[in-house]
């Protein structure tokens, strides 16, 4: 018999598909909404922004899972070297709790052995379930504050307008080159070693 998550496959993104994506981030965003811990304002939660989601298409590194044909959830990445910053993971709710969201953080984490970078980086809220223990499960540890980088700290002051920053933290989760890494050529553009979106679901 075959199970769910044999019926799930995880591919790139592509233009088309930009639309659901939002769509599948907007009903992920629901979860957060008894939380309290999000101020989206009087207009609600807004989707992740399509420039970045072209980005992530450009970049190899924006990949849904499909179910029956059907867009179930998402992963954008963001190459910062060294590292793989993971910028979003939303899994639509009906299909939560089955494992989608763990397969996509693990398609992201080969990811990141592919491009013989050292590991994965995202942020999160420390103490939420399907937050910092979720991700702990998954071999993710929290960066003490002295390891958090500059472009880490600019991303606080961004999630600081919508959220309390002293609740979330980094986390990262080592990879195959951590020990033995092999520098890559450094981008052309340093604007793309920023990260676009502000996650709220990762």
């Amino acid at each position: 018999m075959t199970s769910f998550l044999q019926e799930i496959s995880i591919q790139p993104a592509r233009s088309a598909d930009i639309e659901v994506i939002q769509s599948v981030d907007l009903a992920a965003s629901a979860l957060f909404e008894t939380t309290g811990l999000i101020d989206d304002g009087p207009d609600g939660p807004s989707p992740i922004p399509t420039r970045a989601l072209e980005a992530g298409i450009e970049s190899g590194l924006l990949s849904i899972a499909l179910h029956d044909d059907q867009i179930i959830g998402f992963v954008l990445s963001r190459k910062i070297s060294p590292d793989l910053y993971l910028e979003q993971v939303s899994v639509r709710p009906e299909f939560g709790r089955r494992g989608v969201g763990t397969a996509l953080i693990e398609h992201v984490i080969a990811q990141a052995d592919d491009l013989r970078l050292r590991g994965v980086i995202l942020s999160t809220f420390r103490d939420l379930a399907w937050n910092g223990p979720f991700y702990a499960r998954l071999g993710f540890s929290e960066l003490p504050r002295p390891a958090i980088k500059p472009w880490m700290q600019e991303l606080e002051v961004i999630q600081s307008e919508t959220m309390d920053v002293s609740l979330r933290c980094f986390m990262r989760r080592p990879g195959r080159w951590d020990k033995n890494w092999l520098r890559l050529p450094a981008s052309n553009s340093a604007e793309s070693q920023k990260p676009i979106a502000a996650s709220q679901n990762s």
